[in-house]
């Protein structure tokens, strides 16, 4: 079977120590912008009734799942390519 980084001659690799520093810090990021948005539901009290509350909040709502789906497809991908050393 042929590996990339035999095809590749300027490999790009990472420790797997620093890939879980990122992965631990994506995941406060994802966390942080979880808290911010329950923060911002509570203190402005969004319902339906107020359209530009309520759509911010799904805007919110959908960029926090986008992170995660991108997120998370990064790190299973990179946790089994030729990147980590």
């Amino acid at each position: 079977m042929i590996k990339l980084k035999d095809i590749l001659k300027e490999q790009v690799e990472v420790s797997k120590s620093e890939v879980k520093k990122m992965e631990k810090l994506s995941d406060k990021i994802i966390k942080d912008s979880e808290t911010l948005l329950k923060m911002f539901r509570q203190k402005h009290k969004v319902s339906t009734k107020d359209s530009v509350l309520y759509n911010t909040s799904k805007d919110w709502e959908q960029a926090i799942r986008n992170l995660k789906m991108k997120f998370g497809g990064w790190f299973g991908y990179v946790y089994d390519s030729d990147y980590v050393k």
